[in-house]
């Protein structure tokens, strides 16, 4: 399949239409051509992009890094080192949000210990009572 039009470009690629409509108004991929009525045609080469793309995604990298990631790779002066460098910013980035994660994962399971579940009514909730404290209160536990 040398030439696609946008749908059998997202069905080669696994993404929606508007994907790709949405990755082409970020100038993440780019249509190969024309064709005489107007419809706008992709290569082989679309379909390899938006595959670095979803892995990039996959990855947890931001559609603004990628364009970045993107830029890179057809670089001719870049190195192995500049994408290491990324890559380690990533795993950084990752490793602080487990650790937001694993903060939240103890508050919920502490508001869940002091919830006696059950009949009781929601007025002696702690979990509601909790999520509507004020600021001052929050400060005070």
């Amino acid at each position: 399949m040398s030439e696609m039009k946008i749908g059998q470009l997202a069905k080669a690629s696994g993404v929606k239409t508007d994907t790709v409509r949405y990755y082409e108004t970020l100038k993440l991929i780019e249509p190969a051509g024309r064709t005489r009525s107007g419809y706008r045609v992709y290569d082989e080469a679309a379909v390899d992009r938006i595959t670095f793309i979803r892995r990039s995604k996959s990855l947890g990298f931001k559609l603004s890094e990628i364009t970045s990631l993107l830029e890179l790779q057809t670089s001719q002066t870049a190195s192995c080192e500049d994408m290491l460098l990324r890559t380690k910013a990533k795993i950084k980035e990752a490793e602080e949000n487990i650790q937001y994660l694993k903060r939240m994962r103890n508050a919920l399971e502490s508001l869940a210990a002091d919830c006696p579940g059950g009949a009781q009514p929601l007025t002696e909730c702690p979990i509601l009572d909790y999520l509507a404290a004020s600021t001052i209160e929050m400060n005070n536990k």
